[in-house]
């Protein structure tokens, strides 16, 4: 990958937890409907960084999630901050049903970056971007030849997650989204959303 591409989201640097998705074939109500939320009902029009503030401390009490999800071009974008509903593997299945297709980037202090695709209702790339490694290296993972190669360095990890969605997805994300007032949905943890679909979290 040329380093032009991936030294061009230096930015992404400032972001210590999110999760953000590229979505083809599905209407923006889709997509809050798929992540648990209400399209017809939002908690008011924040900024992406206003929606840490609006989880609360977390424990003992649990964790409030938000997403916020718009239009551009042909793709629906997903933004969380702090969550990680679009990393889930039956989220991105039901984003990217029929002719869809679905592209995620997560990280936290956990997760040096995961990146996950599905096309057509199907996963097609689940791994650790830090590592990649051969497929047969980590059967767990779902890993496609662009994602195998020499092991990423950690200070552009990040950088490089958001240079592979580009590649993948054909969508250049742009900073300033950031700093957009957006409509924000509450939407629930996803694993108490799920805890009943078998199999969610199994690629």
């Amino acid at each position: 990958m040329k380093s032009g591409l991936i030294d061009k989201y230096a930015w992404v640097k400032d972001i210590e937890a999110w999760t953000v998705a590229v979505v083809e074939g599905a209407t923006v109500d889709d997509v809050i409907r798929i992540y648990g939320g209400n399209p017809g009902v939002s908690v008011g029009n924040y900024y992406f960084a206003d929606m840490a503030d609006l989880q609360g401390a977390g424990e003992p009490e649990p964790l409030k999630f938000h997403v916020q999800v718009f239009n551009h071009d042909r793709y629906v974008v997903a933004l969380e901050n702090n969550g990680y509903t679009g990393s889930v593997p039956e989220i991105a299945r039901r984003c990217s049903a029929g002719d869809g297709r679905f592209f995620s980037v997560f990280w936290n202090v956990n997760a040096f970056g995961m990146l996950t695709q599905a096309i057509g209702g199907k996963v097609t790339a689940s791994v650790e971007a830090l590592y990649p490694v051969l497929p047969e290296s980590y059967p767990h993972e779902v890993r496609p030849t662009w994602a195998t190669g020499p092991q990423v360095d950690v200070e552009s990890a990040w950088q490089t997650c958001l240079a592979l969605m580009e590649q993948q997805t054909g969508l250049a994300f742009k900073p300033r989204w950031l700093t957009e007032k957006r409509p924000t949905y509450r939407i629930p943890d996803p694993d108490a959303m799920l805890r009943d679909v078998e199999d969610a979290r199994v690629l």
